[in-house]
């Protein structure tokens, strides 16, 4: 593919295999400057983009390297690269992330945002605070599944994003505008959409899901206390420490990510959630 249209559109997430050798970060660079150009992204913004994922390739690889004389078998799959558009209109912006199903991090032990900077004279530990500066604070992680190697391989997802917002002149395509499609919508089209989603992240055969069309609404239950709402043009999760986020169906890969990581944080508790009942019934009632 030439250009970044065909690789990143509203509705899809990309997903890209990365090397596991020294060749990832530029590999990684080079995807994510080809999908940008074809965006709305700002030449500065995709400049700080591509230091930005080189900085996180890095420290996975980082992080492999120096497992290997450690672990007798290595985790499986390969570094992943992925992006995808998340918002609308001058809000829209490029999520990029990087998985790996290395442990460290797996249960949230992560550098933050509030973590000491390293000393002067040390070799690592500044990626994430470059990704923190450049990102102005659009960034974060999360407990995922991998995209490309199998629902079964587990890890962490790195994150930033950047503005892809108002389109350059003569650049025309699907992303640009907010698709016809997510405007007329129906609530079970979309939940339909979302469950397609989820079934390919491993959750097939799990999932309830009731539809009250006369109300435009669906709900699906992936595991006890966790369920996917859609009402309206609206979608929200249901699920513990969740704040009651709501996106528009333009935004159901971003949906389905957070229901993933929604999913790994409760499985990665002392007591893995249980999966819903297909006997139950549900009373829909909007909440």
């Amino acid at each position: 593919m030439d250009d970044g249209l065909r690789m990143v559109e509203v509705g899809t997430c990309s997903a890209w295999p990365l090397p596991g050798d020294p060749t990832c970060a530029g590999v990684a660079r080079r995807m994510f400057r080809r999908a940008a150009a074809g965006l709305a992204v700002e030449p500065a913004a995709v400049d700080d983009g591509v230091t930005m994922v080189s900085e996180l390739v890095a420290n996975t690889l980082h992080v492999q390297l120096e497992q290997r004389p450690q672990q007798r078998q290595l985790p499986r799959g390969t570094p992943e690269l992925w992006l995808y558009l998340r918002g609308s209109g001058p809000r829209r912006e490029l999520v990029c992330k990087v998985f790996d199903s290395f442990p460290g991090w797996l249960r949230g032990n992560v550098p933050g945002r509030g973590v000491p900077r390293p000393p002067a004279d040390a070799l690592s530990g500044r990626g994430l605070e470059i990704v923190h500066e450049l990102s102005r604070g659009r960034w974060g992680h999360h407990l995922t599944r991998s995209r490309l190697s199998g629902w079964e391989v587990r890890g962490k997802a790195v994150w930033f994003a950047v503005p892809a917002g108002a389109p350059r002149a003569g650049v025309t395509g699907p992303w640009a505008r907010e698709p016809d499609r997510y405007a007329r919508m129906a609530a079970g089209q979309a939940m339909t959409e979302l469950e397609t989603g989820l079934a390919a992240r491993g959750f097939s055969g799990r999932m309830v899901r009731a539809d009250d069309p006369a109300a435009d609404m669906a709900v699906l239950s992936v595991c006890t206390g966790l369920t996917v709402w859609c009402r309206a043009g609206v979608a929200w999760l249901r699920a513990p420490g969740l704040s009651g986020h709501q996106w528009s169906f333009s935004d159901l890969v971003e949906v389905a990510e957070q229901t993933v990581q929604a999913y790994e944080t409760l499985a990665a508790r002392d007591e893995p959630p249980r999966f819903a009942d297909a006997a139950r019934t549900w009373a829909l009632v909007p909440v």
